[in-house]
């Protein structure tokens, strides 16, 4: 039997609560059936005791350790590697728990500072950085913002073109991000530049409940630009897009942009933003409360 991470979490779940029926799913039953065990009958699985023991002494000896005691939610492959048998079974990805930063504005290490040249990002755990020493930080949506940070940052607007610029990330780093806006000093200015979409202004908002920011935003739109609109993202976007203009909390000067997506169907990433030139302002002191 193939020991997946889905199959091992599927076998915890059965025996944590040994059923003695279950509705049929492929995952019990390719392990059933592997182990010619239980019955199947009418697109439910039915279990004895005896079953549900078999299964459970089948796991331990093939985890080589006790089925119920394995934790599946451990968040980085080092601990995986002291707990399981297979460390790829890890909750995070190899870069979940770092903070990648670049920009004119130096990386603001413990006890120390650096510099970073064009082409070059810094990735550090956030227990590493030094929150004292930011005073203006911008956050990114996509990777190639900042890895290509140097094009980028003529195309800001001039409060932010020396900031620190932190990308977004995923997983348990973008944790780590809201933890750092929280425990921001008030003074610092945080500015918000993902794309011209409604996820991006969502995902802003979102943000802006840890602190007051700034989002960066198109102050004119040219037709060539208006050209790379994507039509498919605007339509899959729409429900979130629509729930946002019609939320009483949503601050006027954001219902405005939103409505102008709405009415020129707007979905503009970064990259294009940037590529095309796109004249770029900001919208200043937002805060939102869910």
């Amino acid at each position: 039997m193939k020991l997946d991470k889905k199959t091992v979490r599927a076998a915890q779940r059965l025996i944590q609560k040994s059923p003695r029926v279950v509705n049929e799913s492929a995952v019990l039953k390719t392990i059933v059936e592997e182990l010619d065990i239980a019955d199947i009958r009418n697109k439910k699985i039915y279990f004895t005791a005896e079953n549900l023991a078999y299964i459970e002494k089948y796991f331990d000896n093939a985890l080589e350790a006790p089925l119920l005691t394995i934790d599946l939610d451990v968040n980085t492959r080092l601990i995986a590697a002291k707990k399981l048998k297979n460390e790829k079974w890890a909750r995070g990805g190899v870069f979940d728990g770092m903070l990648s930063m670049a920009g004119k504005a130096p990386i603001p290490v413990i006890g120390s500072t650096v510099h970073v040249q064009p082409g070059i990002v810094y990735s550090m755990r956030y227990e590493k950085l030094d929150i004292t020493k930011i005073h203006t930080l911008l956050i990114v949506e996509n990777g190639e913002l900042i890895t290509n940070w140097d094009k980028v940052i003529p195309h800001l607007p001039k409060e932010y073109q020396n900031a620190l610029i932190l990308f977004k990330g995923y997983g348990e780093n973008q944790n780590h991000l809201k933890i750092m806006l929280n425990e921001l000093n008030p003074s610092v200015n945080v500015g918000i530049f993902f794309d011209h979409d409604a996820a991006g202004i969502d995902m802003a908002l979102k943000l802006s409940q840890y602190c007051y920011i700034d989002i960066v935003v198109p102050i004119f739109l040219s037709d060539s630009i208006l050209m790379k609109s994507k039509a498919e993202e605007f339509e899959k976007q729409f429900p979130q897009l629509f729930r946002r203009i019609n939320c009483q909390k949503t601050p006027p000067q954001i219902k405005s942009i939103l409505e102008d997506m709405q009415k020129r169907k707007l979905a503009i990433t970064q990259e294009h933003l940037i590529t095309h030139s796109t004249p770029l302002g900001l919208i200043k002191g937002v805060k939102y409360n869910d």
